[in-house]
Order: structure tokens, then C-alpha cells, then sequence
């Protein structure tokens, strides 16, 4: 039999026209369709024929492997570590680990066996792909909607129009040059040569800006307008601070957003993130920020941030850029612990990122195949600095203790604690001296002069704060207790802060960065004490103090603001204490100072009598103990200086209804206050 008689015959298709159409064909040449039509009739011919997967003899390895490596897991047995194996105490657990690409992003993974079945699946995800795919240059959240869970941490702005909230292109270059007089010599944390051609472009044509790009951009539009003073902005840009500010932290916030940062990692994105955070100090909620850089702290470790770029194989730009990066995380971790109250956060159980090396953005670059620190100085000062702070706030955990039972009061800590922090702190003394002796020069810039004055004052504070309260130079005239101890701690943080407020060559730079410490629950509490203090040399101290704090802080004249109220209130009714005792100690009405006029000018009529200290009550009575009108005796409110640096959250109190004075019945209540309602309602309640 003849090979064509033996096979199928060929399947007639329906012609082109009517496959268009989807209608039936008549399978015929022409069709009755086409002929109807009036066209030619085109037979279609049939699909190539779809070729057979086998299976893939190299996925199957793979796959074997993976089980392999899991069975292995499963039935492993744990061995009991003899003596001789176990490490000493003194030794430091080291784990391995590994960085690994994931969907464009990088994640650090210690465990070897997940590493290994990581990098197996991976392999097998690029067999079985059918597709070439294109390499993105930015994050792989490029391709992704906005991640919701980003929301647990930043507020919804997903429908924001990052196009609208851009600057203009001439303004994009002014805000870049006070980024970087302002901001990047106390960050550091950007390598300036990679990111200013990006801002070019930014400033030419957004439309090919990687999404990881712009959310830095826009954190660093946002650094800049934070740096600004209100006539500086309005000015140069044409809109208020508050307008650029909420401008610009939108945009950040909704980039972070739309990236996806708590599954998407990326050294660009966390650079935004770390900007966006410096930025909130004295804007948001200390205790929220605090745990929003938590989240940031734990995003870097998933980065692989807390080993050092060395030990895991990395070009030294990288590991370079790494660094700066880890230990300005550490630092605002830092400042938001103590911010919020605590000694120091927990931080990865183990890492060894080394500190930042003295070396300019000048001399880094991507393709570097080796480092080698600068001998002269550097704009790295100021940061190298931080991290020598820094280094003992994380290895001395035996200071913060010391600090802590100063505070407690008159059970002074051991002679052998003391003399440990004493020695730490000599310690740190002499590392920033060599580093000022070596890398700073106070003719290179206002950096160098904030960072050598920086050291002088950060150690004279570390000093008084490990000093007993009997070995005080006060102690037995001015400090007769915990209480008087404490009021000279407040008084003398303030003065700390106010003498870099005042820093020469330095204000026009960074005078945004000192007054962004400024806690505002201390000053409230050093000025309520003036309300039963009057006399002595901490007192003359304080109101000097005070009247330093409201020239620098304006926005402590807009009494709109509640927390600013209350501080109006306590000011008035503590200077009209002041001028009283005053007026019976030299026989003259003292001259009522400019501050104060001016806030007596602004307060609003129904809080006027809120500043009349109560005549029928011994001020001095509120120093001890005193009885309730159901006669129950109200212990004092101490409050310990770590609690202090966050002690009451402004923002938490309900200041409108604190200064009413309480029936028997509200007396509990105004406890939960820690004793601020206390001072204006009358009832003799101590105030702290």
C-alpha cells in the first residue's frame, strides 16, 4: 500500500476571512462565503506543532538536591557540645552567612541550608522560564502596586501624584546645594558623585527615574527643606516651610509606599528610609519614631548590613557605603531610644560592621578594587565622631546603669561602676582627640567646628551625668535632694543645647540640626520648678535659660498649639512667683522681659487665670508631702532622668482640660498626669 493511501487525510481549515468573521465555513475553495463577499478566498494554514516538554533532566537534579538538603534537616540530630568544644564566654559567636539576590532585591540569610536550597530553587526558576527577561535598573517594586503592609508603618499616601509634588527644575539644584552644605556633612550616608547626575536627570526629564531613585530625591528635598529657615523658604521657594515639609514628606512617603520597603530591599530605598527618619525629630511622635527606625534597623539586617562588607565578599565601594550606613542607623536608634525614654535598643545579637573609614565621596567610586583612608582631614569628621559615641553606647551597657541609679537619688552607685564609666569615658576622650589631632581642620568648614565642639560637650555631659549627687559642686547649699538634683540636670541639658545653638561659624549651617534635640517635656519641667523655686544660682541659670530657649524657639509663640499653651501658662505664673519675690527682696517691681510681655499679649483671655499663683497656699508645701480634701496623703511624683528625656509625651496629655481646677472627686484623675494639672489646680500637689 502506497504511503499516501495509508495516512490521514489532510484537515481542511476554515479560510481566513471567515475565521476573521467567526462565522461557519464551508470548507470549500472558494467558499460560499467569500463568493457572497465578493473577495478572495484564502485558505488559513495550520499552527506549527507545539513541540513536547521532556522533562528536564537538570530541574530534576536540582530538585533532588532540595531534597536532599531538607531530609537532611529533618533527621539531623542535635550533638552535645563536650566541654573542650563549647566556646568561653569571652568568645564572640560569629554565624555564617550569606547575601543572596532576591527578585532584584538583596536579603542576607545565615542559615547555610537555607542559603544553599535558595540558591537551588533560584537555578530551577531560570530553567523552567520561557521568556528572556530584561534587567531593571531599580528595584523590582517597579513592576508592583503600591504594598499595602508598607502602611503599617507609613501613612496611606498611595494616591498621591508624585508628579505634582516634584519641585520645579530650577528649584531642584537650590534644594541639592543645601542638601549638601546643610545636611549631607552630618549624615554621610549618599555617595554624592553617583547620586548628583540622577538629580540632573531629574531635574530634565522624570519620566526614566528608577522608583528607588526618586524616593531618595524626594527624602533629600525634604532634608533640604527641613534645613531651611521660614524666611529662607518662602524666599527662594515661594511657599512656607510647613508647605514644603508636608510637600516633600508626602512624596517620600509615598515613593517608600509605592516601592514597598517591607519586602523589597535595596541600598537606595534604605538610604531614603534612613533620610526620612532624620527628618522627624521634633515633627512626629518620639515613640512612633523610635519604633519606625526598628523597622529600619531590622530591613538593614535583612540587608546584611550588620556584617561587615569584608567578610561577605563585597567591592570595597559597597562595603564602604554599607558602613556609613549601618552606624547612622545606629545612632538614631540611639537617639530615639533615649528620646523615648530607654537606655538602648536591641540590636542584632551579633554584628561586626566595622566604622566608617576618613575618606572623602571624591575618592570613592563603584569600580575601586581597593581603599585606603585619608591621613588629613576629611568632611568625615562629624561622623566619625558619632560613631566613637556611638561604639560606647552599645559596649558600655555599665554607663547607662551608672546614669540610671545617679538619678534614682541617694544611694550613689558602687565606687568600682563609677570608676569603670569614669575610665570608658577617659577612654572615649582620648579616641575623638586623636581623631580631631588627625583628620580636623577648623579652617575646612563649619563641620570641623561643630565636631570639635560636639566632643567637648558631649564628654562634660557624660561627666556630670555618672557624678553622684553628693560629690555635686551644689550639694548641701542648692542640692538638698533627689528633687534639687534633677532640676539641675534639666537645667544643665538645656544649657548644653543652648551653648551649640550658639556655636560660632556653625549657626548658618546647622543650627536646624541643634534645635531639633530641643525636648520640650524637659524645658516644661525646669520651668514648672521656677514656680517654687526663686532664689539661689540654678534658679538665675534657669531664667537666663528660658529666655535663650524663646529666642531661638519661635514656635513656641503660637499658642494654637496646646503643648506651647501650657508652656505659656507655666512660664507666666513662674515669673509672676519670680516677681514677687523679687519685689520683697529689693523693694522694686523687677522690669517684666520682652518674652514674657509677649506672651501675656497672646493669651487668650480664658487662660489668664490660670497664671495666678494660688495665694492661699504655701508654695514651698508642694516640695513635700501633702493632703488631699478627703484626707488622704499624696506621695510625691518622682521622675527618674531616663524616663525624664521622655517621661510625658506632649502630644499625649490633653493640655485643654489639665489646668481646670478639680473637685475632690478629680483628684485621682489629675495624678494620671504625673503631677503637671497639680501645679495650677490648687490642691497643694507636688510638682514632680
Amino acid at each position: 500500500m502506497s504511503s499516501s493511501s495509508s495516512g490521514k487525510s489532510p484537515r481542511v481549515l476554515a479560510c481566513v476571512l471567515c475565521q476573521n468573521r467567526k462565522i461557519k465555513c464551508d470548507r470549500k475553495t472558494p467558499c460560499s462565503n467569500c463568493i457572497k463577499a465578493n473577495v478572495a478566498c484564502t485558505p488559513s494554514t495550520p499552527a506549527p506543532a507545539r513541540k513536547r516538554r521532556r522533562p528536564n533532566q537538570d530541574l530534576q537534579q536540582r530538585l533532588a538536591r532540595c531534597e536532599e538538603l531538607l531530609s537532611e534537616y529533618a533527621t539531623a540530630k542535635p550533638t552535645a557540645p563536650s566541654s573542650a568544644d563549647s566556646p568561653s564566654q569571652d568568645d564572640t559567636w560569629r554565624p555564617l552567612g550569606k547575601l543572596i539576590i532576591d527578585d532584584g532585591g538583596v536579603k542576607f540569610i545565615d542559615s547555610f541550608l537555607w542559603a544553599s536550597i535558595h540558591s537551588e530553587l533560584s537555578a530551577m526558576r531560570e530553567i523552567l522560564e520561557d521568556e528572556d527577561t530584561i534587567d531593571d535598573p531599580c528595584t523590582p517594586a517597579d513592576s508592583q502596586a503600591s504594598d499595602l503592609n508598607a502602611g503599617l508603618i507609613l501613612s496611606d499616601t498611595s494616591n498621591a501624584d508624585l508628579e505634582e509634588l516634584h519641585p520645579q527644575p530650577a528649584h531642584v539644584f537650590r534644594l541639592w546645594q543645601i542638601f549638601l552644605e546643610r545636611v549631607n556633612p552630618l549624615t554621610k550616608v549618599i555617595h554624592v558623585p553617583t547620586v548628583q547626575p540622577m538629580l540632573v536627570e531629574a531635574a530634565t526629564s522624570r519620566a526614566n527615574i528608577p522608583k528607588n531613585v526618586e524616593a531618595l530625591l524626594f527624602s533629600i528635598y525634604l532634608m533640604a527643606s527641613v534645613a531651611l529657615t521660614e524666611e529662607e523658604c518662602v524666599e527662594r521657594f515661594g511657599y512656607t516651610k510647613t508647605e514644603a515639609y508636608n510637600r516633600f514628606s508626602k512624596g517620600c512617603r509615598s515613593a517608600l509606599m509605592r516601592i514597598g520597603i517591607l519586602k523589597n530591599y535595596d541600598l537606595v530605598v534604605l538610604q531614603a528610609l534612613v533620610l526620612y527618619l532624620f527628618s522627624l525629630p521634633g515633627r512626629y511622635d518620639r515613640h512612633a519614631a523610635w519604633i519606625l527606625n526598628g523597622v529600619t534597623v531590622r530591613i538593614a539586617q535583612k540587608m546584611g548590613l550588620h556584617r561587615d562588607g569584608e567578610f561577605l565578599g563585597l567591592s570595597p565601594f559597597e562595603t564602604e557605603m554599607r558602613r556609613r550606613l549601618w552606624w547612622r542607623i545606629l545612632l538614631l536608634d540611639a537617639m530615639y531610644a533615649l528620646m523615648s525614654g530607654l537606655g538602648h535598643s536591641l540590636l542584632p545579637r551579633s554584628w561586626d560592621t566595622k566604622p566608617p573609614l576618613n575618606i572623602n565621596d571624591s575618592d570613592l567610586y563603584p569600580t575601586m578594587t581597593s581603599i585606603q583612608p585619608k591621613d588629613s582631614p576629611t568632611d568625615m569628621i562629624f561622623c566619625l565622631i558619632c560613631c566613637e559615641i556611638a561604639a560606647v553606647m552599645v559596649d558600655t551597657p555599665e554607663l547607662h546603669s551608672v546614669i540610671l541609679q545617679n538619678e534614682m537619688g541617694l544611694n550613689p552607685p558602687d565606687r568600682d561602676k563609677i570608676e569603670k564609666a569614669s575610665r570608658r569615658i577617659d577612654e572615649l576622650e582620648r579616641a575623638m582627640t586623636d581623631i580631631l589631632d588627625k583628620y580636623s581642620d577648623l579652617s575646612m568648614g563649619p563641620i570641623h567646628i561643630l565636631a570639635t565642639d560636639c566632643k567637648t560637650t558631649m564628654i562634660g555631659k557624660l561627666r556630670e551625668l555618672i557624678c553622684p549627687m553628693v560629690n555635686q559642686p551644689e550639694w548641701g547649699t542648692e542640692i538638698l535632694s533627689p528633687k534639687d538634683h534633677l532640676f539641675k540636670m534639666s537645667l544643665s541639658a538645656g544649657e548644653q543645647n543652648l551653648r551649640l545653638y550658639q556655636l560660632p561659624g556653625t549657626k548658618d549651617f546647622f543650627l536646624w540640626f541643634m534645635m531639633s534635640h530641643f525636648q520640650i517635656e524637659i524645658f516644661i519641667y525646669m520651668v514648672g520648678q521656677l514656680s517654687v523655686r526663686t532664689s539661689g544660682q540654678l534658679v538665675e541659670r534657669a531664667w537666663a535659660s528660658i529666655e535663650l530657649f524663646y529666642r531661638f524657639h519661635a514656635e513656641l509663640f503660637d499658642l494654637s498649639a496646646k503643648v506651647h499653651l501650657a508652656v505659656a501658662i507655666f512660664t507666666i505664673r513662674a515669673w509672676k512667683v519670680r516677681e514677687k519675690a523679687l519685689r520683697e527682696a529689693t523693694g522694686s517691681t523687677p522690669e517684666t522681659p520682652e518674652y514674657i510681655s509677649k506672651l501675656q499679649n497672646l493669651l487668650p483671655q480664658e487662660d489668664i487665670k490660670h497664671t495666678h499663683p494660688d495665694e492661699s497656699s504655701d508654695l514651698t508645701s508642694m516640695n513635700g508631702l501633702s493632703s488631699s480634701s478627703g484626707g488622704t496623703v499624696q506621695p510625691n511624683v518622682d521622675v527618674a532622668w531616663d524616663q525624664m528625656l521622655g517621661f510625658v509625651d506632649a502630644g499625649s496629655i490633653d493640655w485643654g482640660d489639665m489646668f481646670a481646677t478639680p473637685n475632690p472627686a478629680q483628684t485621682q484623675t489629675q495624678t494620671s498626669y504625673g503631677g503637671y494639672g497639680a501645679v495650677f489646680g490648687g490642691n497643694g500637689v507636688n510638682w514632680m
